[in-house]
């Protein structure tokens, strides 16, 4: 398992090179409509293979499933993807926590990005133009394009020279065993033609969202100051690409006269939030007490010290000092209402569950929009044994929650306990088909149809599914189930 610290700075910078190289190295052109695409695998199987992907990854790096950090980066992409027309894909996106400034999308709608670089950015600007870069890499479909000349290549084979190819040199290594994925992935290199189109797609993206381009020489600015694009950073597949210098002087002028104007409004407050959280997860948190406590010597009001302070106490398990904290985060900061959230989160994972639905009840009615604290509250429902409080907060967030299984799994517990057994097996066969167990999957999935009555929506999802796939619409096992 990957652990706080464990990758060595050469690693970092290695890994940050490679995004640095596919996200700089590329160009731009104002005006362009996409060019239709030619004959390639089809869009189930790259659903596929983004399943595939992410069961590597998952098992080659440590992912933040922190739900703000997770929400902020999603947030930011749905504001993208609204824009975005025939998406072929349900995006979903995963923050790894590494101090490496990198993001990379795979096939099948992945997006990752390093909390490494949410620390590095200033504002949502910078994100939303890394983002916008990478889903144009996925609706342009180009891993797809770079596979229809590589007929030899299979899905397993195919997953496994992707992630290598992505995840650098250290995990890379580790999933590159075989010479014809060593081969596949010299194939599967994004070309420079992908990366302009990727930059095509991401300024049109960026523009109907509402967003500036300016991001994107805002962080080109940014990474070249860590000088880390020197000649041996350059892998020879890369070494036509324009130069770095060529690319800030080409957006600068197209900054400077292009006719995109920013809508979103800039409030940095829960990116700083996030940073803050980041750096903390990425070290031992008892580093940070001390740092946080010394500062707030000298500025003791101040509620992103405060708030450090607390989220640090949090990460090191020292649930009253933390809760303390929050308490007086939430006195100072009157204007950020939303640090209440923060408190009911400490209550919930102190195990004061009472005293967490106090804290965010009243918030989360005056905040409906707030889905943390409603994941929250729904929790501590949950943990206390109200699953009838619990359900339609857990049923709310089903279509925006960026751990779907988790909210699955929740909601089937819930209806199970409160004896709604064929809506319980429901959402235990979709927890168990997200996370890829097939036999548990068919286990619910078949008690479900038991269960269900024949007019309930959920019955007739399931039936539709087993129809898509060619098979019965009843399974002799379901069919003896209701005799």
């Amino acid at each position: 398992m990957y652990k706080k610290g464990c990758c060595n700075r050469s690693t970092q910078q290695i890994v940050g090179r490679v995004f640095l190289v596919f996200f700089l190295m590329s160009s731009f052109v104002l005006f362009w409509q996409p060019v239709p695409l030619r004959a390639m695998m089809s869009i189930e199987k790259e659903r596929e293979l983004g399943d595939k992907l992410l069961k590597t990854v998952e098992a080659q790096v440590h992912l933040i499933k922190d739900p703000e950090v997770v929400g902020y980066v999603k947030g930011v992409g749905d504001k993208l993807l609204e824009h975005i027309d025939n998406k072929y894909f349900d995006y979903r996106f995963f923050v790894i926590q590494d101090s490496g400034i990198n993001a990379f999308a795979m096939p099948g709608g992945l997006i990752f990005v390093h909390s490494g670089l949410l620390e590095a950015i200033d504002n949502e600007d910078q994100l939303a133009c890394v983002l916008a870069h990478e889903i144009g890499h996925v609706q342009g479909r180009h891993i797809a394009r770079r596979m229809e000349g590589m007929q030899k290549v299979n899905i397993a084979t195919a997953a496994v020279a992707i992630a290598g190819l992505f995840l650098g040199s250290q995990a890379g290594s580790a999933v590159l065993a075989t010479s014809s994925a060593l081969n596949a992935t010299i194939g599967l290199k994004y070309s420079r033609e992908d990366e302009e189109e990727a930059d095509r797609r991401a300024y049109q993206s960026l523009c109907s969202a509402g967003y500036s381009p300016k991001g994107l020489l805002e962080v080109m600015k940014k990474i070249q100051q860590y000088r880390w694009l020197g000649n041996d950073a350059i892998p020879s597949y890369l070494e036509t690409h324009p130069t770095s210098s060529q690319r800030i002087a080409y957006l600068e002028d197209l900054v400077a006269n292009g006719r995109c104007k920013q809508r979103v409004k800039e409030d940095n407050f829960e990116l700083k939030k996030i940073q803050i959280k980041t750096r903390i997860l990425e070290q031992d948190p008892n580093i940070f007490i001390k740092k946080y406590k010394k500062e707030l010597e000298a500025a003791p009001n101040d509620i992103f010290l405060l708030y450090g302070f607390a989220q640090s106490l949090l990460d090191a398990k020292d649930y009253e000092d933390a809760i303390a904290a929050f308490k007086k985060l939430v006195v100072v900061s009157k204007d950020h209402p939303e640090f209440r959230v923060d408190l009911g989160h400490a209550y919930f994972s102190a195990g004061k569950y009472k005293e967490a639905i106090s804290t965010l009840k009243d918030y989360n009615q005056k905040n409906p929009e707030d889905t943390i604290s409603r994941f929250y509250l729904a929790s501590s429902y949950l943990e206390q044994g109200d699953y009838q409080d619990a359900i339609p907060l857990f049923a709310s967030l089903k279509a925006t929650w960026a751990d779907k299984p988790a909210i699955y799994s929740d909601l089937g517990m819930c209806l199970a306990a409160t004896d709604k057994k064929g809506e319980a097996h429901y959402y235990f066969y979709l927890y168990n088909k997200a996370i890829g167990n097939r036999e548990m999957a068919r286990y619910h999935r078949t008690k479900a149809l038991a269960m269900l009555p024949a007019d309930s929506r959920f019955y007739e999802e399931l039936k539709n599914e087993g129809d898509k796939k060619g098979g019965a619409s009843e399974s002799s096992a379901v069919k003896e189930e209701k005799k």
